[in-house]
């Protein structure tokens, strides 16, 4: 039973074999229950429609056409056998071949009725599964377009937060002494750029010696290496981060070094060193990476410059221990190299003039009491890489936020009146009149030539003023 069953699926013969079973079926229950009417000749009507009917409602014309054959044929030879001698004439009768044509004639019609609608099934199935095709061609379109997108948005977001993370993470260098800078250097380069290998060289007479490296390989660094060769050679020379890309051949990047940055100090004008990118992976290495690598160099010849100007001249620099500010002589200069800075790589600067009109009369208990609560506040409210200055007249500083545009130092001044404001209140009560503030806000602009521009736009924009109440 089985090996028949399987031979029917596989040439696809159920149509056949149902329409056969049903007629030996209901000829097996003719000859056990009704043997008295063999072939079920005299009822009415007759079961064989069953037969015909289902099978060709069920699949169409050629299972229509056999199963009427079949019946037809059943119900003759049933009708011959109940005549033994039959005649010719009552053989062409109606009577005898009236149903069995009947049975044909209405098995070929609801089959061919039942094929039509096969017909128009499958055609619809086509059209079904062509669009269903299509749609997932689409969808799939959609699912890749809809990750690279995702992927674009990270990257854009990467890109507008990396110089103002990477700027805050060089920040901190400006607090180290100058054997920690070079280590930490080329642990942002690591962290921010996934470096395997760097190092820093440092310029001394006319070659460059090995300072600090970091190695994740066996390869092994010259100790010293020619001023005018390879990569370091074009990098000091130029005065600009380049890489392999800006090379004709290989031989020219000894060591392996795919990027060199300079090492700039005294405003960006000397060369002091340069930095170097061995290894790191290659769907990272692009123009970014060059730059970023650049900028990592100019803030680590700032942080060199720092340190040594702090070590030698730490007392002059620090004008008053209680506020930590810087004399206005700095300002200057370090104004002017933010501006540089700023200009380079389109970062963000802004400046803030703080002013105390009343403390140049005012006592040195009251000024005292005041600078203390203004150091207080100033901790709470401002980041470590703003810098606080001396002005050059007495009551007044500037303020300096790198990274920050107008309307974030705005609201940095917003928050120190009201804070201020808050202090007051409760402090200066017996003397209102030292309270009193006037802040103005400036910002840098491509327009701009010179750093005391934004001096000269930040006391004009001193407008807002805050008394004790």
């Amino acid at each position: 039973m089985l090996k028949v069953n399987g031979v029917v699926q596989k040439y696809k013969l159920s149509k056949y074999f149902e329409a056969f079973t049903g007629v030996i079926g209901l000829t097996v229950i003719n000859l056990i229950f009704f043997r008295t009417d063999p072939g079920f000749i005299n009822v009415s009507p007759h079961p064989y429609w069953l037969v015909v009917i289902l099978t060709a409602s069920r699949y169409g014309f050629s299972a229509g056409a056999f199963s009427g054959l079949l019946t037809a044929l059943m119900y003759l030879g049933f009708a011959t056998l109940l005549v033994p001698d039959i005649s010719l004439v009552d053989f062409k009768s109606l009577g005898m071949w009236g149903k069995p044509a009947l049975f044909f004639i209405v098995g070929v019609i609801i089959g061919e009725m039942k094929e039509l609608s096969i017909k128009e099934y499958d055609v619809l199935s086509e059209e079904r599964d062509a669009y269903k095709d299509a749609f997932n061609k689409i969808k799939t379109k959609f699912d890749v377009l809809r990750e690279a997108k995702q992927e674009i948005d990270t990257r854009i977001i990467s890109q507008e937060n990396t110089l103002g993370t990477l700027y805050e993470a060089a920040q901190g260098l400006r607090t180290l002494n100058q054997e920690s800078i070079f280590p930490a250097v080329l642990e942002i380069l690591r962290d921010f750029m996934s470096v395997e290998d760097c190092s820093v060289y440092l310029l001394e007479g006319d070659e460059f010696k090995l300072n600090t490296a970091i190695r994740h390989g066996k390869s092994i660094l010259p100790d010293r290496m020619p001023y005018t060769e390879g990569l370091m050679g074009i990098a000091a020379e130029d005065k600009r981060a380049v890489s392999i890309k800006d090379v004709a051949t290989a031989h020219m990047a000894p060591s392996g070094i795919i990027i060199s940055a300079p090492i700039l100090a005294d405003n960006l004008k000397h060369v002091v060193g340069v930095l170097n990118v061995e290894k790191m992976p290659f769907m990272k290495f692009n123009s970014d990476s060059v730059r970023v690598a650049g900028l990592v160099a100019d803030w680590c010849g700032s942080s060199i410059e720092n340190a040594t100007l702090f070590k030698d001249t730490k007392d002059k620099l620090i004008a008053d221990e209680m506020i930590d500010a810087y004399t206005y002589d700095y300002f200057k200069r370090r104004l002017r190299e933010e501006f540089i800075r700023s200009r380079r790589y389109e970062l963000d600067l802004s400046l803030i003039l703080l002013e105390f009109p009343s403390m140049e009369n005012a006592s040195d208990e009251g000024r005292e009491e005041v600078l203390m609560a203004f150091s207080m506040i100033l901790k709470n409210q401002i980041r470590e890489i703003d810098i606080l200055f001396l002005n050059n007249k007495p009551g007044s500083f500037f303020l300096i936020l790198p990274t920050t545009p107008p309307a974030g130092a705005r609201v940095v001044v917003k928050n120190i009146l009201s804070a201020f404001r808050a202090l007051s209140m409760m402090a200066f009560e017996s003397d209102e009149s030292l309270v009193e503030i006037k802040a103005g806000v400036a910002g840098y602009s491509k327009e701009m030539e010179d750093p005391m521009e934004m001096v000269t736009a930040v006391e004009g924009d001193v407008v807002s003023v805050l008394f004790a109440e």
